[in-house]
């Protein structure tokens, strides 16, 4: 996939982010949601198909997902509040601690059933 064609597909990832997150629908059903006493997430996934015009395999199906992946420069953020603390804790995951390198693990000796 040619550069252009990148960076349309991610223009409109952001145009569809964009129309949604300024929806007075969208937010008004959020906040009544939040008004019952639920902390609200939403997660949206998209595939998107292409197929140049004038292409002889305009038969052929296709495979979704396939080289759709968009990659922004931006940097991932996110905040974790006390109840997703709760979770990924009750899961056995501490997102505070910091990351270690890996460990080497030592082989275990080998033993002999015969003495």
């Amino acid at each position: 996939m040619d550069d252009k064609i990148k960076q349309l597909l991610q223009q409109l990832g952001t145009a569809i982010n964009d129309s949604i997150s300024s929806s007075e629908d969208v937010n008004e059903h959020i906040q009544r949601i939040r008004d019952e006493g639920y902390n609200l997430y939403v997660v949206l996934d998209a595939t998107i198909g292409l197929n140049r015009l004038g292409d002889d395999d305009e038969t052929r199906a296709p495979d979704p997902g396939a080289g759709m992946l968009v990659k922004s420069d931006k940097q991932v953020q996110f905040r974790i509040d006390v109840n997703d603390l709760a979770m990924l804790r009750a899961m056995g995951i501490d997102p505070t601690r910091k990351v270690r390198g890996a460990r080497k693990v030592e082989p275990l000796a080998a033993t002999s059933d015969d003495e």
